[in-house]
């Protein structure tokens, strides 16, 4: 039988509160032994159980620079940055190598590249030259690695966290895209907003600031018609790469948004908006 006072030992060892708690404050209490406790609502904690599970997301990503791709977007067609946004999941931690399995492994051979790029080893030849001539792609020795300027795995610096963007690994390869399809996204990723997702004509500007973009305004963007952009647009909503919601009091007006569960800029879990509008389109990653 165990004794009173040892119970009572046993819960202040174990930090557990005696007895009745008494408010002292909107947000403390005092057990009957006078220690005080700071009240949290279940809400709170399944909050910083969210963040906590994030931050042990093991999840790989790949940062790209918003600004900077811009010099990629104005000189190469979509189909070519289609092809670089494919290697987004090959980049090694730290080193920006091109290797198999991302973080560790050998590295990308011309056989490796034109299987993940779908084409013949003369094609991904040739992409990898035109990729080397723009600075984007950098071989040494027969060892490429992906010039950081644009893309890169590591921790980012400080002053430019908010002109960075993160391309998810697992969830990009689950979709069966053309390279020239998965370049028009690609062209998109300088547009897109941080607290929205959604792509607009300034990234960096007030939620009640934003400016949508037209589906002609979209094809200027990344160099198409109006006509080819909708075709376009069709297909990656289709395959959930984008969710498209129209104004139902000016149905001249569509927003576009990228699936946050590939592309995201924000740190940690989507809001709740965004969460609801992929659910069905979130992909295990």
């Amino acid at each position: 039988m165990i004794k009173p006072h040892t119970r009572s030992v046993a819960h202040l060892l174990n930090g557990a509160p005696i007895g009745n708690l008494t408010k002292t404050s909107g947000r403390t209490a005092k057990d009957e032994v006078g220690r005080v406790y700071r009240i949290t609502s279940i809400e709170e904690i399944e909050k910083r159980n969210k963040i906590v599970q994030m931050a042990r997301d093991k999840r790989h990503f790949s940062f790209s620079h918003m600004r900077h791709i811009q010099e990629i977007t104005r000189s190469l067609s979509n189909k070519l940055c289609g092809y670089v946004l494919l290697l987004q999941p090959y980049i090694a931690f730290k080193t920006n190598t091109l290797v198999r399995e991302g973080r560790a492994g050998s590295p990308l051979t011309i056989d490796d590249l034109a299987e993940i790029w779908g084409v013949s080893k003369r094609t991904a030849r040739s992409v990898i030259d035109d990729l080397e001539a723009h600075s984007i792609v950098f071989n040494t020795g027969g060892v490429l690695s992906m010039n950081e300027r644009y893309h890169f795995r590591k921790r980012a610096g400080k002053g430019e966290v908010d002109a960075l963007i993160k391309t998810y690994s697992t969830t990009l390869k689950k979709f069966r895209l053309s390279a020239a399809d998965l370049g028009f996204v690609y062209k998109m990723l300088p547009n897109v907003h941080y607290e929205t997702n959604l792509i607009c004509a300034d990234p960096f500007a007030d939620p009640e600031d934003i400016r949508f973009l037209s589906d002609k305004e979209l094809g200027q963007l990344v160099g198409m018609s109006e006509t080819k952009t909708k075709e376009v647009l069709g297909r990656l909503r289709k395959a959930g790469i984008i969710g498209e919601w129209i104004d139902v009091d000016d149905k001249r007006k569509k927003f576009t948004a990228l699936n946050p569960f590939v592309f995201y800029r924000k740190q940690g879990e989507p809001d709740g908006m965004l969460l609801a509008l992929f659910a069905n389109k979130r992909m295990a990653a």
